[in-house]
């Protein structure tokens, strides 16, 4: 293969280069994923084993991409492709035993973490309200991330004055870990952390892991924490064929434990290493580079690159400015729908940004409204749905019998007279004995607090457990039908009219199909190890369809790694873009990342961007001015006012028209109201003609006004509701934590004038 021929040359010097230490600056659609791939197989055509080759990057999606790349251009060749996670998987399964694993140990996912961490909140005598699972879970996150052992935890809250929360953490981390251990699982952290452990303590296996992969190609490397450094930095201490590739305009994970460092000082760590930038995009237009171009320059923690393109001028991004989110939303929806009427784009080729999940829901109003198909990533994934998690809670206790939280998932479910009261019991008794809840439900009979009928209970379950096994069904989906059958767990939907149990039915059945999928693609090798490693680390992306004929909804951290031909950021506003936490807490860094943040969800745009802002958003159900984001200071783009009279007040006019409908309208107030010259009625086209200024509305309020009430003080109108007789007004009062509402025709408001 001539790798000159079909590469730039930015692009050929890094495939070309073999030996040594390599950092690849590689800015937005720069072909990065096309480099890692052509260097796979520049190595391979060196001569080079496939075996000593290892590619780890973040997401399954970018892991499965370039595995199909690797196979189109060496067919027949396999060489390992993971991300962090499953590799730190292979290698636990192996070697585990030096950190207390057996290889056939649970993953817990981000729920069952947090019920355990529940368990021993109880247990401690912790309220759970006041210390949320949640937040636990994120502090020990956060701990592991930095390598941050439960013993070292402990010692460091003693050894410094911390907070209270902190106090309460490092009571729960050393019992959740030592739960952790006694039920043969890890979570998601842990994967990182015990690999980490083990190249540190095992000087013999580190070099083990180090002569066996050689050359070690790592993507989005300005997004690993500290543990996955310290894992490629024990693979690379001897053979140091480690190729890095990256941009530090794009680090946006560093809240949760991201080191931007990392990249940045990669040069430090390997002095001798080589660097190429890779800045011809080959995604977006030269406007929309431009504008991204404009507001990254603004950050001082980067390597500067300049983005350049070959590619069309394309149209000025514009910014569009909006009354309020139900008029961003059903104007972005028309613009959509008639896009596609016309025939000039597909739905797929629309994506809608946002940052944080709350502001999708009047999106999703509108684009139902309008009938047009969306895809929302983030929301309740496929894995995480109950009846799913049930069925997988059984193949996780029949592959892993110390599995805690699998057993108290399912042992009464389907109900099976085996009630909180008896798991308590069963499980204080499995604690003082030092074994696992199986197999003290195997021993049921011997525990003299049961009763004898809830012993029986217990036994039965547990003989029911140890009589599954893949072994003799032969393949994991089989395995899935023996439980549902011989558990009954959709016995009681199949009859059932409620539309919610016929779902929990298809879910399964979907759950059977992918492990039918599962068992193709692997036959022989098929492991239930293997299966439940798919399931537990899918993410919320690996669920998006890129060719399902849908709008997608995400947020911009989702974002990462896609592209589209037209693309909406939403509530480019001060506290949303930049983000309210970061404002607050004045850190420059965090500063930072929320610009490379907005400048990731602009370089996903491969022809149109456009950026919206509102005059007002609601806010825990409250109306509140907004304040356009600093980041448009930085940047050029044509603004487009939509804030016209129909536009101002369509997220009232809707009701207006059900109430002619009705007959509730009160024509002679309204006739009282309106100039004599003008109709009584009018239709929408009558309404978009009307100025501002003729448009006046009744009683003389508006948005944004101030006012005074002689009881109440002064305060400012938040919102506008209703039509004639019913028209309310709401209004935030400065000595107020809530708004309070009046009906406009009768409350002693005195108009002050605007803000």
């Amino acid at each position: 293969m001539d790798f000159q021929q079909v590469l730039t040359p930015e692009q050929y010097a890094a495939v070309s280069h073999h030996q040594g230490p390599l950092l690849v600056l590689a800015g937005p659609g720069s072909g990065k994923t096309r480099v890692i791939t052509h260097r796979i197989a520049s190595l391979i055509q060196a001569g080079v084993p496939a075996n000593q080759i290892l590619g780890i990057t973040f997401t399954n999606k970018a892991s499965d991409e370039m595995g199909e790349r690797v196979q189109q251009l060496i067919p027949g060749i396999r060489v390992e492709i993971s991300t962090f996670h499953k590799f730190c998987v292979r290698i636990l399964r192996r070697y585990g035993r030096a950190v207390g694993l057996d290889s056939n140990f649970s993953i817990f996912d981000t729920s069952d973490q947090q019920q355990l961490i529940r368990y021993v909140l109880n247990e401690l005598d912790i309220d759970t309200v006041a210390y949320n699972p949640s937040t636990m879970a994120g502090m020990i996150s956060r701990a592991k991330n930095d390598l941050i052992t439960a013993e070292r935890y402990a010692e460091a809250f003693q050894e410094s004055i911390g907070d209270h929360l902190q106090a309460v953490a490092a009571r729960v981390y050393p019992v959740y870990q030592r739960l952790l251990l006694e039920s043969n699982a890890v979570d998601f952290d842990d994967l990182l952390l015990h690999v980490a452990s083990l190249l540190k303590g095992s000087p013999e296996l580190r070099a083990t892991l180090d002569e066996r992969y050689q050359y070690i190609l790592v993507d989005e490397y300005q997004d690993t924490n500290l543990a996955q450094y310290q894992i490629v930095m024990g693979l690379s201490l001897n053979t140091r064929n480690l190729c890095v590739t990256g941009d530090p305009d794009q680090s946006i994970y560093g809240w949760r434990g991201a080191k931007i460092e990392n990249i940045l000082q990669f040069e430090r760590d390997f002095p001798d290493c080589q660097t190429i930038r890779l800045e011809q995009n080959f995604r977006s237009t030269k406007e929309i580079l431009r504008v991204a171009d404009s507001l990254i320059v603004h950050n001082q923690r980067r390597k500067v690159k300049t983005l350049f393109t070959e590619n069309p001028e394309g149209t000025p991004v514009e910014l569009l400015t909006y009354n309020d989110e139900r008029q961003e939303a059903e104007e972005i929806a028309l613009h959509i729908r008639r896009a596609v009427d016309r025939g000039e784009f597909e739905y797929t080729d629309f994506a809608i940004f946002y940052r944080v999940n709350s502001l999708s829901r009047e999106l999703e109003l509108a684009l139902a409204r309008h009938k047009i198909p969306y895809q929302l990533a983030g929301s309740v994934a496929f894995y995480e749905r109950t009846e799913v998690k049930d069925l997988l809670a059984y193949l996780k206790l029949i592959n892993n019998p110390d599995d805690r939280v699998a057993f108290g998932r399912i042992v009464n479910k389907p109900l099976r007279g085996i009630g909180k009261t008896t798991q308590r019991k069963l499980i204080r008794w499995a604690d003082e004995k030092g074994i696992s809840l199986l197999e003290a439900a195997h021993q049921a009979a011997d525990c003299s607090t049961l009763s004898k009928r809830a012993a029986t209970m217990v036994a039965r379950f547990a003989k029911m457990i140890s009589g599954f096994s893949l072994a003799d069904t032969g393949s994991v989906a089989q395995l899935m039908e023996v439980v549902i059958d011989s558990t009954r767990m959709i016995d009681s939907w199949k009859e059932s009219p409620d539309e919610d149990d016929q779902q929990r039915i298809a879910n399964v059945n979907e759950l059977v199909s992918t492990a039918r999928k599962y068992d193709q693609i692997f036959g022989d090798e098929t492991t239930l190890e293997g299966f439940l490693e798919v399931s537990t680390l899918a993410s919320a992306t690996d669920q998006l369809d890129a060719e399902s004929g849908q709008v997608t909804l995400m947020t911009l951290h989702a974002a990462k790694g896609l592209e589209y031909p037209v693309v909406f950021i939403i509530g480019v506003e001060q506290n949303l873009i930049p983000h309210e936490r970061v404002l607050r807490e004045e850190l420059r860094d965090g500063l930072e990342e929320e610009r490379r943040l907005f400048f990731v969800g602009i370089t996903r745009a491969e022809q149109s961007l456009y950026l919206t802002q509102t005059r007002e958003r609601s806010l825990r159900g409250r109306p509140w001015r907004t304040i356009t984001s600093d980041f448009l200071k930085e940047i050029d783009v044509e603004v487009k006012d939509m804030t016209d009279f129909l536009g101002e007040h369509r997220s009232h006019f809707d009701d207006f028209v059900e109430s002619v409908k009705r007959g509730e309208v009160d024509t002679e107030a309204l006739k009282a109201a309106t100039p004599q010259k003008k109709p009584l009625l009018m239709t929408g086209a009558d309404l978009l003609k009307q100025t501002p200024e003729a448009a006046e509305l009744p009683q003389g309020f508006s948005v944004g006004m101030r006012v005074r009430h002689p009881r109440y003080g002064v305060g400012t109108v938040m919102g506008i509701s209703g039509f004639a007789r019913k028209r309310m007004v709401t209004v935030l009062f400065d000595e107020m934590e809530e708004g309070q509402t009046f009906v406009a025709a009768h409350c002693p408001l005195q108009p002050l004038g605007l803000r």
